[in-house]
């Protein structure tokens, strides 16, 4: 397995632990190779190596192609996850020893780099089948592969009072908080609201700022809390103290944060028609036709804040039933290993 890094605190990529021992415990071995070295412990079947990271890019490669040449004699099958150069680097070594690659990618930007490793790919594995943007016969869908045990209510935690609406996404344009702020001045029913995620690298704070400053223009600057870049260990408890969740991706990115919502117990408004069939008969309910509506989405806020609390918690009940038979860490592992059988026959 091929992975940036194996961090339990990092607030985006965290989830990898969880992938790496998954699947460890199905296997007889698995190497690993990270750009950096791992900051956990790892079971003792988990043989890890690194790339070296800040050494430049052609040290790291060589330094990758070296990992390769001692594990691809060993191996049954290469699992490169979510970087597309991961896979095409890999290929001459692999075709040499007869190695198959499987890609893991869940985005929908489309590139030379993305092209080359689905050609050299005996499969490409993904949550949905939208949130792969090429059309082709060796995509898998298998789920996001969450954490069903991490990501669940908290009996013990009472909901906030005045309700609380939690958005989890990096701070840029294309996951539309700004839609949230707005519905938030529609609302006169009593809430606050959390915006948990911090500015992706690379990208500016200007439009932190420029949040932050319409939030004071519609008058609801009181309301929004932003709460910046969290491990997933703090972001479960703020699931777990919300009663409503909002996830404004559009389509083509299946966001895995309104999985997370969900598989807490908390009914999720999204505007991607991805989630139609775990929002089942409640879609007329949790999801709005775009993600730049924010009329619509204060309608949809406002019937659910008005919901008595008991039946927000059987919508959130139904729904994670319906996520963790999906989505479920166990579930993909599992997949994920049929998927390494099949193509390494």
């Amino acid at each position: 397995m091929v992975t940036q890094q194996a961090d339990p605190a990092d607030p985006l990529l965290g989830f990898t632990v969880g992938w790496i021992t998954a699947l460890a415990a199905r296997l007889e071995s698995l190497h690993l190779i990270t750009l950096e070295a791992p900051r956990c412990a790892l079971p003792p079947n988990v043989h890890s190596a690194d790339m070296g990271k800040g050494r430049g890019k052609l040290r790291m490669a060589l330094r990758y192609w070296a990992h390769l040449r001692r594990i691809l004699p060993k191996i049954d099958v290469l699992f490169c996850h979510m970087v597309p150069r991961y896979a095409w680097l890999a290929a001459p070594l692999a075709h040499l020893h007869r190695t198959p690659i499987v890609l893991w990618y869940t985005h929908r930007h489309v590139g030379a780099e993305l092209r080359a490793a689905h050609a050299v790919s005996a499969a490409v594995v993904t949550a949905d089948l939208s949130s792969f943007p090429l059309n082709s016969g060796k995509v898998n869908a298998l789920g996001h592969g969450i954490h069903t045990d991490v990501f669940a209510p908290n009996p013990l935690i009472a909901p906030d009072s005045p309700p609380l609406i939690v958005q989890v996404a990096r701070l840029t344009a294309i996951k539309h908080q700004a839609t949230l702020i707005r519905a938030s001045a529609q609302i006169s029913t009593a809430h606050h609201i959390a915006l948990i995620g911090g500015v992706p690298h690379g990208h500016a704070a200007s439009y932190t700022d420029a949040l932050r400053q319409l939030a004071a223009e519609c008058g609801v600057a009181e309301r929004i809390h932003f709460t910046g870049a969290l491990p997933q260990s703090e972001v479960v408890r703020w699931y777990q103290r919300a009663s409503l969740a909002v996830n404004l991706s559009p389509h083509g990115l299946f966001d895995k944060a309104a999985l997370e919502s969900m598989l807490c117990g908390v009914p999720t408004v999204v505007s991607n028609a991805a989630f139609d069939s775990l929002l089942a008969d409640q879609a007329p309910l949790l999801r709005i036709s775009a993600p730049d509506d924010a009329d619509s989405l204060a309608r949809q806020l406002a019937v659910l804040l008005r919901t008595d609390a008991a039946q927000r918690r059987v919508l959130g009940a139904a729904l994670r039933q319906r996520v963790a038979a999906a989505h479920s860490l166990e579930g993909l592992a599992e997949r994920l290993i049929t998927c390494f059988e099949e193509v390494s026959r």
